[in-house]
């Protein structure tokens, strides 16, 4: 006597064909499941991220807003040569200026024992306005109540916007007669490396300002900001997810097994619909 066994061995053979699908795509395609997995990992760094830019308490910087602790980390990074006689050109005749009060970090450059008034010209990209057309901006740095504390006045067209300062300064508060003195941004070295200057500027008279960062100058994200940002990440998440499950439907249906291997596999499950028992 015999007793079918077909629906279980088609249901068993439907089952396992999927398994080895996809550990057949693992073998044969290495690119493709590397590619799956960085999609995978890729989706939950930015769900991650989106559910911390949301529920976070912290406080998070506007990256698209420019603040003037921005051009304070720029005027850092910038050498200027300084020498007495030099009295450098500035243009500043239907310019609009905006003036804003820094505190120096120690040591404070000897520059200030000797002059109270420093002003010169850089580039727009030297303080990172790479969204304007190049042009130069006249500046001064004009000390104040104390060599603690300087007034960083800079000069720019009416077509370019600065950070509105939240404190303002009064760059001939504290000197009325000042003891002024010319300079000029050193060009970086990878710069004077490709000839695009030939200034050189002795040892002694470089100096480099050190501004303080200022918290309370920092534009944050506000709650509507903070959604926004949240909902774009998990958009994005959702899309990298749904190609990871693309990807891994493809591996379960087709996989690296070919046609011919399917047919054996499924001739074999044929051969052994029945069994015999023995009673």
């Amino acid at each position: 006597m015999y007793i079918h066994y077909f629906p279980m061995r088609r249901m068993v053979c439907t089952l396992w064909v999927p398994v080895q699908n996809a550990k057949s795509f693992v073998l044969t395609r290495p690119p493709a499941v590397l590619f799956a997995c960085c999609l995978a990992a890729f989706g939950v760094v930015t769900l991650s991220l989106g559910l911390y830019v949301k529920h976070t308490s912290s406080l998070l910087k506007n990256p698209d807003e420019m603040d003037w602790n921005d051009i304070q980390s720029k005027f850092n990074k910038i050498s200027l040569c300084i020498q007495p006689g030099m009295n450098p050109s500035a243009n500043t005749s239907g310019m609009e200026y905006v003036s804003v009060p820094f505190e120096l970090d120690a040591p404070i450059d000897k520059v200030w024992e000797t002059y109270s008034l420093i002003s010169g010209s850089l580039s727009s990209s030297d303080l990172g306005l790479n969204y304007y057309p190049s042009f130069n901006l006249s500046f001064s740095l004009s000390l104040m109540e104390s060599q603690q504390k300087i007034c960083l006045t800079l000069f720019h067209p009416k077509s370019v916007s600065l950070p509105h300062p939240i404190d303002n300064c009064n760059s001939l508060q504290y000197n009325l007669l000042p003891r002024s003195i010319g300079a000029f941004v050193i060009p970086p070295q990878e710069e004077r490396s490709r000839g695009a200057s030939l200034i050189t500027c002795p040892e002694k008279s470089k100096i480099s300002l050190k501004l303080k960062y200022n918290p309370k100058w920092t534009i944050l994200l506000n709650e509507d900001d903070r959604s926004l940002v949240s909902l774009h990440m998990m958009v994005t998440s959702g899309f990298l997810f749904a190609m990871f499950s693309s990807i891994l439907c493809f591996a379960a249906i087709q996989g690296g097994i070919k046609t011919k291997s399917l047919k054996n596999i499924n001739s074999f499950g044929d051969e052994n619909l029945k069994e015999p028992l023995d009673f």
